[in-house]
């Protein structure tokens, strides 16, 4: 009995202690001399303005930070009014503890990796219903190219970075509040969604759609369910899927109410004009990288980084088929997946189908996003342009992926467990080789005693980047 409950705990250990293992050779190239050079160190250098100038707030007691005080020359910029900035929070309480500035930037988003790895792991556990398969999801999550992107290349983006960690997170809340409804349950998903709006406004403006798509998609599953049954009066309890939504948006107000509040008082068209406007940045060709090992290079004649790796496009392109093929009745009349692969019921495959059919539905929903296919929706939604780049829905398109990617796997593993371990360890590979084997990182050789208020106004003076935005 012993030997057995050892190895059930190691089953249940093993997948979770390789994943952090594997979040952290994601973000071992951080781990280098100085600080990371992306863009010709255009970019990455607003982490150290952002960190120290919070920093610079909570150390004089100001909580919530909504001013750089010594940026735009010593001016002061109202950067934390417009930019969610919990990462940075999170790197100015390492520094506030006693870690370097340069030490507690890198862990920031080491930290983030493996909680998108983590996060990723524990939704999927519920959506694929197999160990293998929701290991490989998560790798997949981890190492999909625009992932590493945000920290690679844009530089800057440590809280788009971020909020990977937050979209599983959120969604696997939400599937435990519409298995047991109550207010207990209805906290982490209300958490994790407040959380994703104080990390990227961004991102959580153009995934709140697929936010309340998955909170409707569970509420018609259970109105359908308690008709079955014949049971009245208990669908009502499902409304508390609404509840997150409504929770998060209060707990997140100290954020962007004042951001609304004061839209008149500071000029924010120069978000979505010249170079960022949205015209400038779909994908059409280019949507998917052509080499297999992903180019991370942002010169004319390699191609855009923004784009799909080419290996994590064929497993996406797998999964939708053998998705599709599973949920389409066959002429045959065998529609059921529990017909056409046998141990798929057992392996609970057959009740999470609709859960996978809407992960399918959002992957060609978020890659339409990406296309200029999507123009006429950029053009008629005000909001929408102040996403900026098309290309950010990748961060949407990976994370609905991802299980899809595993689904072949949870139906090896049913046949013979053995097989989908092998098949996802496999795969795993494949993915960490060909997203980390074209990264090569420079870095810029900088210390902590350059880390200081008139260093960082000369940066101001030199690069024109003002509060460490763009223009």
């Amino acid at each position: 009995m012993k030997n057995a409950s050892r190895s059930v705990a190691w089953a249940g250990i093993a997948p979770l202690a390789t994943l952090l293992l594997l979040a952290l050779a994601a973000a071992a190239p951080l781990w280098g001399p100085g600080l990371l050079n992306t863009r010709g160190g255009g970019d990455s250098p607003f982490l150290l303005m952002r960190t120290h100038q919070l920093v610079a707030n909570l150390q004089d007691k100001v909580f919530p930070a909504r001013w750089m005080p010594d940026a735009a020359y010593g001016l002061g910029y109202p950067f934390f009014s417009y930019y969610a900035a919990l990462p940075y929070y999170v790197a100015s309480s390492f520094h506030l503890v006693g870690l370097g500035m340069l030490t507690s930037i890198k862990l920031t988003p080491t930290l983030f990796a493996a909680a998108a790895a983590v996060t990723m792991y524990g939704w999927s556990r519920g959506v694929l219903r197999g160990r293998a398969s929701a290991w490989l999801a998560a790798v997949a999550y981890t190492f999909v190219p625009f992932h590493l992107v945000n920290v690679y290349v844009r530089g800057d983006s440590l809280s788009e970075f971020a909020a990977f960690a937050f979209y599983p997170l959120i969604l696997w809340g939400l599937d435990r509040l519409a298995a047991q409804p109550s207010l207990k349950c209805a906290l982490m998903p209300s958490l994790a969604y407040a959380g994703l709006i104080v990390t990227h406004n961004v991102s959580a403006l153009i995934f709140s759609p697929f936010v309340l798509l998955y909170v409707a998609f569970h509420l018609v599953r259970a109105v359908t369910a308690e008709r079955h049954q014949r049971r009245a009066g208990i669908a009502s309890r499902h409304l508390l899927l609404i509840l997150p939504v409504a929770l998060a948006l209060l707990l997140s107000a100290w954020f962007w109410l004042p951001a609304l509040a004061e839209t008149d008082e500071v000029q924010l068209t120069a978000q979505t004009t010249g170079y960022f406007t949205y015209a400038n940045h779909f994908r059409g060709r280019d949507l998917i990288q052509p080499g297999l090992v992903f180019n991370y290079s942002t010169d004319a004649v390699s191609g855009s980084p923004f784009a799909m790796g080419l290996l994590h496009a064929l497993l996406t392109g797998a999964g939708v088929l053998f998705g599709l093929f599973t949920f389409l009745p066959s002429r045959s009349g065998a529609g059921r997946v529990g017909e056409r692969f046998p141990g798929a019921r057992e392996s609970g495959s057959c009740a999470r189908l609709p859960l996978l059919g809407l992960a399918l539905g959002a992957v060609l929903l978020s890659t339409w996003m990406v296309t200029p296919l999507s123009r006429p929706l950029w053009e008629r939604l005000p909001l929408l342009q102040l996403v900026q780049f098309p290309w950010r829905f990748l961060s949407v398109q990976a994370l609905f992926a991802s299980p899809l990617i595993g689904f072949p796997v949870s139906y090896l593993a049913s046949r013979r467990r053995w097989v989908g371990w092998a098949a996802a360890l496999a795969l795993g590979a494949a993915l960490l080789t060909t997203a980390l084997g074209g990264l090569d990182v420079d870095f810029l050789p900088i210390s902590a005693a350059d880390v200081t208020t008139d260093r960082l106004q000369l940066y101001e003076l030199f690069t024109g980047n003002i509060g460490s935005t763009s223009r």
